[in-house]
């Protein structure tokens, strides 16, 4: 009876364990998901000060490197690094790079912008951690990963279970079976399992209880299958030991992990190369401060043991200075971390070599400041260092000369050497707080604080001096204009007044100059114009006039000569201004190409509306009618618009300029052969002489109004007058008398049989409208012409 009692008593207390296993399993669960949870997101947090780093740096790869090793750990399903619109930037899977997190995983964005830390759906667990900008707590990334975490519950369960399981059957074999054991001498075996017991406590993961089919062989497998499931647990954890310490290796940047103490407890061996240690052994142990410099190392401890300090340089990225193992100092930069373990706090710093980011700097600086012929300063330098000069100076802008011709003759090489011995002579000069600088190809600038006097005196030990430039020697010629500088923020002005005022030397020497507010003006207005025809040729933005020539017998409207011109906004300017600007920036080409343009398009449109039509001259440059485009463009444009020949007439100036009077005169004789008839234009003046008319195929003479009025005046000017119009008579070459502005002349020429007359007695220039109703009213032209 009383075993049968205490039979009962061991089954109820064996229940009551089983119940006490399950209760403490689900226990057991939550407790289980809560370590996975911390331990994965403390792992992931690491990751994402480390990556941190990275995309400061720009360091893409590196971040794909991690979404790829991470994948690769057992049970991961995915990792992503997002942006913080929600676009992936690394993935374990290729093909998701460059799309919305949303696209691909609809969960892990939802998860995401859930501000939860974590969250597990059907054994799936999501964690994020943020990546934040440098210096700030604003996630710039996050890191998105996906773990299947059912295996790892699965093994603690299977632990639970099996220990539940294992206690109660412990107890009740060691309850039901103590007088058996007792009786059966089997206390040697359960020493056994102590022994084993306490053995894999203490590390022996690989020890196990020997199987007999005895009493006790359920217990001996149970034991021995809880110690497989421990040991492979451990591999498990070691495998990811390795794999971080791989990941750490792999870094770029040195990695240094420490306790508290500043003790060093891992390196990567990128901390090996930029400290020039051979092993790790070499470091592990040792303080921190073995690579901070001696004059910071009492700054260092003083951080390490006030925490307020230490607080103020976590995830901060900093500069400072380290040292390498042979005593060398050299920049870094450096980011600390501090994450918490269950004994203590560890630090880990991140650290990245500036010393050629330094000497880059150093060299883009140089680049940029200094002239890398002279080793002056620059514009850019000598700008940067009167920021810091003090007011007024005196500063002289000099134009070293004929290095071209230098250049031309004996090689850039030559004039390199030119330019630096003209620098050495520069520099022998004595002012008082003298800077030089190289501002172009041929130009230096003096700075300096001496007088007007002391200054004249040392520039002209300049004038003629002897430049020895390998077996030559050469004498320095330079123009300079002298200035001053009341303030840095004027330097521009001033320097730029002082090149346009070197302009104005006209090819002197060794000239002297100074501003000159008048020139400058001029030089602005021209480039201002010269920039304005130029859009104005290219959108269409010039206009003609019509000045019609008539018949001196008859005074009826014979032709017309087509004249430019230009309104710019809202104001006219004269021919007589921006011709002289168009030859001078060889513009020239393009207003003929324009005139020649236009004008065969307007006697195209009369023709098309039928209107009555009169020959038209154009005023083209001698000087381009010996090239070939110019006679090619004309016949271009005649074709393109399929005009009569007849309708077309060339009225040629600057004849002084002509380069080949050969060539010119072919391409006039093309142009006359095919209809287009040749007028030399102001007859009477410059160039335009008789030679002119004998060396060039001219059949018509524009007698200039200003040798018209001239003439008239006197008796021997009048003779002068009538040799020319018999002359041309001779020559059968046509006359056109130009600035008929009163009847006394108008009965002139016409009694010396000039054969066409313009000017403004007879009609002015027209607008296109007037001169075309003109045209149309010819019949009745004498008439009112004579009205006028």
């Amino acid at each position: 009876m009383r075993i049968k009692l205490w039979l009962f008593a061991l089954i109820g207390i064996a229940v009551s364990m089983l119940v006490v296993g399950i209760f403490f399993l689900t226990v057991v669960e939550k407790v289980a998901i809560k370590n996975i949870v911390e331990h994965e997101q403390a792992l992931l947090e690491h990751q994402a000060e480390l990556m941190a780093s990275n995309l400061s740096h720009g360091d893409i790869e590196q971040v794909k490197n991690w979404a790829t090793l991470t994948a690769e750990l057992q049970n991961v399903r995915s990792t992503y690094v997002v942006s913080h619109d929600k676009a992936v930037i690394a993935s374990n899977t290729i093909s998701h790079e460059g799309q919305q997190l949303l696209d691909i995983d609809s969960a892990a964005f939802i998860f995401l912008g859930s501000d939860k830390l974590y969250k597990i759906d059907d054994y799936v667990l999501y964690l994020a951690a943020p990546v934040l900008e440098k210096g700030t707590k604003n996630a710039s990334h996050y890191l998105v990963l996906k773990k299947y975490i059912y295996p790892e519950l699965h093994h603690f369960a299977v632990q639970v279970q099996y220990t539940t399981l294992i206690a109660t059957i412990i107890f009740l074999v060691f309850s039901t079976s103590y007088f058996v054991v007792m009786r059966n001498g089997y206390i040697f075996k359960l020493k056994q399992f102590c022994a084993a017991i306490t053995g894999f406590n203490d590390g022996k993961t690989a020890i196990r209880i020997s199987e007999d089919k005895d009493i006790f062989y359920r217990l001996a497998c149970t034991l021995n299958d809880s110690f497989a499931l421990n040991e492979h647990l451990g591999e498990m954890l070691d495998e990811k030991a390795n794999l971080a310490n791989l990941v750490s290796d792999l870094a770029p940047d040195a990695v240094i992990e420490t306790n508290e103490q500043g003790t060093i407890l891992k390196v990567n061996n990128s901390c090996l190369s930029l400290f020039g240690y051979n092993t790790k052994e070499e470091l592990i142990d040792q303080n921190i401060a073995i690579f901070i410099p001696p004059k910071y190392q009492k700054m260092h401890h003083d951080s390490f043991m006030q925490s307020h300090n230490l607080e103020s340089v976590l995830k901060t990225i900093r500069n400072v200075e380290a040292m390498r193992q042979n005593g060398t100092v050299f920049p870094v930069e450096i980011t600390i971390s501090r994450y918490h373990t269950l004994k203590n706090n560890h630090f880990v710093a991140f650290i990245r070599d500036r010393t050629q980011e330094f000497a880059d700097k150093e060299a883009i600086e140089h680049l940029a400041y200094f002239d890398q012929l002279t080793e002056l300063y620059n514009r850019n330098g000598i700008k940067a260092h009167l920021k810091s000069a003090y007011f007024p100076m005196q500063i002289s802008v000099i134009e070293l000369l004929y290095l071209r011709d230098i250049n031309d003759i004996h090689g850039q090489h030559i004039g390199d050497c030119y330019l630096q011995a003209f620098t050495k002579a520069l520099k022998e000069i004595a002012l008082d707080n003298m800077q030089l600088a190289r501002i172009g190809t041929s130009k230096f600038l003096v700075c300096h604080h001496a007088g007007g006097k002391e200054e004249i005196k040392q520039m002209r030990s300049l004038i003629n001096k002897e430049l020895v430039i390998q077996n030559m020697v050469l004498k320095a010629k330079f123009n300079r204009c002298i200035s001053s500088l009341d303030c840095a923020d004027s330097f521009d002005s001033i320097v730029e007044q002082s090149e346009l005022s070197l302009r104005g030397a006209n090819g002197e020497v060794n000239k002297v100059v100074r501003i000159d507010p008048e020139f400058h003006k001029n030089v602005k207005r021209e480039a201002t114009l010269k920039r304005e025809l130029i859009n104005a040729l290219e959108n269409d933005g010039l206009y003609f006039q019509y000045q019609p020539k008539f018949d001196a017998k008859t005074l009826k409207v014979k032709s017309a000569e087509a004249l430019i011109r230009w309104t710019l906004d809202g104001n006219f300017i004269s021919p007589a201004e921006f011709i002289p600007i168009a030859e001078k920036k060889g513009l020239m080409p393009l207003v003929d190409r324009y005139v020649i343009h236009s004008v065969c398009k307007q006697i195209r449109s009369w023709i098309n509306l039928g209107k009555p039509i009169v020959p038209i001259s154009i005023n083209l440059s001698a000087r381009h009618l010996f090239e070939q485009t110019t006679i090619a463009y004309i016949f271009q444009k005649v074709g393109e618009f399929d005009i009569p020949h007849n309708f077309l007439e060339i009225e040629v100036t600057e004849y002084g300029l002509i380069k080949d009077y050969k060539k010119t005169a072919i391409n006039m004789m093309r142009l006359e052969q095919a209809g287009i008839e040749m007028a030399i234009d102001d007859y009477g003046t410059g160039n335009a002489n008789l030679e002119t008319v004998l060396s060039l195929p001219i059949k018509h003479l524009k007698i200039d109004q200003s040798f018209i009025k001239l003439g008239m005046k006197t008796d021997k000017g009048k003779v002068v007058l009538e040799n020319i119009f018999s002359l041309a008579k001779s020559l059968k070459v046509k006359t056109t008398a130009e600035g008929v502005e009163n009847q006394e002349q108008l009965d002139y020429v016409k009694e010396a049989q000039c054969d066409d007359i313009q000017g403004f007695l007879l009609s002015k220039p027209l607008p296109l409208e007037a001169f075309e109703a003109l045209i149309c009213d010819s019949e009745k032209a004498n008439t009112t012409i004579l009205q006028r």
